[in-house]
């Protein structure tokens, strides 16, 4: 057998190696000190958006209406629209993936919320997370703690992503008990780690802050994970 097909045979087998290890790596979402496996974590809501939609969600502010398969929530004040997930998850760490994006001409506040309650008192938000795109007042991204009695950003993390508005984005978001992340296209954005609140109970959902979002193929997920006690090599 000639040299050069022995070195062909090694490296298509250290290609088909790399395949295998790209396409298990796409399903794992890793965070500092944790792997979420995306194919191990049970799928808890994947349904088409039809006129049935209101089994699943509950308006609690804005105004909410399913168009050709996809939920359009709209805000026009300068406050949140609210639209939760039925299901409560008490103690249960979930994440939601979805297709998401503005509708022009709005530009702002792509937001998921999680671990989220209602506050009768007030008629909006009790203890929760948000995370969003082109949000805060100066199109920001981040993800931020609010807890009733003490007020908003107890925690915030910000980052430099930078959302195109009206342009379609996978979008990932939730949290383990208080360990919150936010993916854009398979790709981490922000990452939370919130040591005061640790929230850890009640809906995810969306709330378009002033802004009108057009959302579809939405799929909720109990969270399945890993510790994985970080370390760095010597590198000289």
């Amino acid at each position: 057998m000639k040299a050069s097909a022995v070195v062909s045979k090694k490296t298509s087998g250290r290609a088909l190696i790399s395949f295998f290890q790209q396409k298990e790596n796409m399903n794992k979402i890793k965070l500092v000190n944790k792997i979420i496996d995306v194919d191990k974590s049970k799928i808890v809501y994947d349904k088409p958006l039809d006129d049935n939609w209101q089994d699943d969600w509950q308006v609690m502010a804005g105004e909410w209406s399913v168009e050709n398969g996809c939920l359009v929530g709209v805000e026009r004040g300068n406050k949140g629209g609210v639209l939760f997930f039925k299901q409560r998850f008490d103690g249960v760490n979930v994440m939601l993936t979805c297709k998401i994006s503005t509708i022009l001409p709005a530009t702002r506040d792509v937001n998921g919320i999680f671990c989220a309650e209602w506050d009768d008192k007030t008629d909006y938000l009790g203890d929760y997370y948000v995370c969003g795109l082109n949000g805060w007042y100066d199109d920001k991204a981040g993800i931020e703690g609010c807890k009733v009695g003490v007020g908003d950003f107890c925690g915030m993390s910000e980052t430099s992503y930078k959302y195109k508005a009206g342009e379609e984005i996978e979008f990932t978001f939730g949290a383990i008990d208080g360990h919150c992340f936010m993916l854009v296209d398979g790709k981490l954005v922000a990452e939370h780690l919130d040591g005061i609140l640790k929230l850890n109970k009640g809906h995810i959902g969306f709330s378009p802050y002033c802004t009108m979002l057009k959302i579809h193929d939405i799929v909720i997920r109990e969270i399945s994970y890993v510790n994985n006690q970080q370390h760095y090599e010597p590198e000289f």
